[in-house]
């Protein structure tokens, strides 16, 4: 071996060390804090993987999608809420595989039918819309109302794969790095940045306590949470939902602000019975950021 490619070969050697350590110390740090430990934990036992989910107060059922630790109590003084992670999401499993939208599609219909087993309302967030949409076309009798914050652009939800895609999701799924780069990604400056800039706007009222939630969430199992990321970046969870539009009868309900309206009216083509309500001071998450007016348009 010459001298050039020993050289090369300690260098790589060196590098993936480093970066073997970076994802060691951000395993052990994001969970210091144990800020995802719950009083109430319940625990799903899905075909596909363990499925982690909150259940609080009686009533009408109201399954919620993500991020609503500000308004589950207060809903929960008149319906039974369900709150869920997703399969590769939170305190749920992150099986090592791909994720599309499938598959959410069939958890959202089994965990209705299995444990809340009664129709019910729907709230969701961003991405999550598309398999809700799908899920109530598919079985008109165990979803009633959807409500969704700030739902993707329609006409994000039909952009599919590309060479170019496959291969950031291949990257991002590699064993050293690839996770370094998912943890680089999710690590506390970028996080803050995405919370200041994207998801309030009101950067002064951002707890502290809510990004370190977010970090050790991204980093439990370790970091296995970049599988569903690799495919969301693949676009492996896209699927065109204008047929579904189209066709399903429960009432659906737009909460946004008020710089998302061009892109959401376009849903409007495919289904008039929509109803938007529009924000004004708030960013991407205002179920956070103003729970008190996102519990009075719920109800």
């Amino acid at each position: 071996m010459n001298k050039k490619m020993k050289r090369i070969l300690t260098i790589t050697t060196l590098i993936g060390t480093a970066m073997y350590a970076f994802n060691k110390y951000t395993d052990y740090v994001s969970g210091l804090k144990c800020l995802t430990l719950e009083d109430n934990e319940n625990y799903y036992d899905w075909r596909n993987g363990t499925i982690f989910y909150q259940k609080k107060g009686s009533g009408k059922p109201i399954l919620l999608i993500h991020e609503w630790s500000q308004i589950i109590d207060q809903l929960s003084k008149t319906n039974t809420v369900y709150a869920i992670d997703l399969l590769g999401c939170g305190k749920s499993d992150k099986p090592l595989s791909s994720y599309v939208n499938y598959l959410y599609v069939e958890l959202l219909n089994d965990f209705i039918n299995d444990v809340i087993k009664e129709k019910t309302d729907i709230i969701v967030t961003g991405e999550s819309f598309s398999f809700t949409v799908m899920a109530a076309r598919m079985n008109k009798d165990i979803i009633n109302k959807i409500t969704a914050i700030h739902p993707t652009d329609i006409t994000y939800n039909v952009q599919s794969p590309t060479t170019s895609r496959e291969f950031i999701k291949r990257l991002i799924e590699l064993p050293i790095l690839g996770t370094f780069i998912y943890n680089y990604l999710t690590n506390k400056q970028h996080l803050q940045k995405e919370f200041t800039e994207k998801y309030y706007y009101n950067a002064s009222k951002i707890p502290q306590k809510l990004i370190d939630t977010y970090y050790e969430s991204a980093h439990l199992q370790k970091s296995n949470g970049k599988y569903l990321y690799a495919s969301i970046l693949g676009k492996y969870t896209n699927i065109n939902i204008i047929h579904a539009l189209k066709v399903i009868d429960q009432p659906i309900h737009f909460i946004v602000t008020e710089s998302f309206g061009k892109e959401i009216e376009k849903y409007k083509e495919y289904n008039d019975q929509i109803k938007i309500d529009y924000l004004s001071d708030a960013g991407y998450l205002p179920q956070l950021e103003i729970p008190n007016k996102i519990l009075s348009l719920l109800e």
